[in-house]
């Protein structure tokens, strides 16, 4: 009896020890291992580095190859880190492998391996690539020119004016600025643009070919013009409206021809009515007036069956002109 008594109490003392005891700790997650490693802007005694890497991860190791053995090098974050401080003409193998607070760090990526110049860059960007023109008014024009490559990396451009039969630097813009809106332009006159590249070291490309973009002239009326996109039974219109005059345009109204079987999904840039087989589009409560050398695009989209897409578009009623 004494002797149940005892296993009795040494059974129930093991659970309460058992019970004070802590659960064993489960395996924490591991990271995913970056991926896309990348060496870019390979200088002389730089270069950046770019990854992919786990969302949930709080720090990048980079880890440096030398003579067979892998030891940190660095430290980095968010998938870029510029290096720094690096040799000239010297070969870096690098990978890297995150961690995060909570969780196993990750395997380490695919190592990736530049070499940096031997000295300081003297290479220039190439020219830059052909240049284009939008949304030509009498006052001013949009341009837009091809990106040029670099053995290290385009950091801006310097668009360039013909004047006076000299090239004259008119703004100085970065490598992502490619696209510029040039204004106070004189009416019906032609203008001529060409951009030179240049990089960190004050290297400049040659300058691109020359273009030439002529204002819109003075004319009595605003000019319009429309654009009709078909995809039976679908259609896409857009109707451009600039002030070629040389005053304030009010309460324009553009007019077309709309079968009543047709179906408007949305309109943009006004406010559209429609009566039996006719639309209209009158100006936005932004838009009403539209200053000299300004202008505004409207339009709508829609479907009709049998296809019949609208037609014959007017501006204050004066036909609009159709690309």
């Amino acid at each position: 009896m004494r002797l149940l008594r005892f296993l009795a109490l040494l059974t129930a003392g093991c659970l309460a020890v058992a019970a004070l005891a802590p659960a064993p700790a489960l395996a924490a997650t591991t990271l995913d291992a970056p991926t896309n490693v990348q060496a870019v802007h390979v200088a002389d005694t730089s270069a950046d580095l770019w990854w992919s890497y786990d969302g949930r991860s709080e720090q990048a190791v980079i880890e440096r190859n030398v003579g067979g053995v892998w030891s940190e090098f660095t430290r980095g974050a968010y998938g870029v880190l510029a290096l720094t401080g690096l040799h000239p003409g010297t070969a870096y193998t690098l990978r890297i492998f995150v961690v995060a607070a909570g969780y196993t760090a990750s395997p380490p990526s695919a190592p990736v391996t530049f070499t940096t110049l031997p000295g300081p860059d003297t290479a220039a960007p190439s020219a830059p690539g052909s240049m284009l023109f939008s949304s030509i008014t009498t006052t001013g024009a949009s341009l837009v020119w091809g990106e040029s490559t670099d053995n290290v990396q385009v950091t801006g451009y310097h668009l360039q004016q013909l004047i006076g039969g000299a090239w004259t630097t008119i703004r100085t813009v970065d490598a992502f600025s490619r696209f510029q809106r040039v204004a106070g332009l004189a009416a019906g006159t032609a203008y001529t643009f060409a951009v030179i590249a240049f990089d960190a070291r004050g290297n400049a490309s040659a300058r691109s070919a020359p273009a030439t973009v002529t204002t819109l002239a003075i004319t009595a009326t605003p000019t319009c013009q429309a654009q009709i996109i078909l995809f039976s039974p679908g259609f896409m219109v857009t109707v451009s409206i600039t002030n070629t005059t040389a005053a304030p345009v009010s309460g324009w109204s553009i007019g077309f021809a709309l079968p009543a079987t047709a179906v408007i999904s949305n309109a943009f840039g006004g406010t559209m009515t429609r009566a039996g087989g006719t639309g209209t589009i009158s100006p936005p409560v932004w838009g009403g007036t539209i200053q000299p050398g300004n202008g505004i695009m409207s339009g709508f989209t829609g479907s009709a069956s049998p296809f019949t897409p609208p037609e014959s578009f007017t501006l204050n009623g004066i036909p609009c002109t159709v690309a």
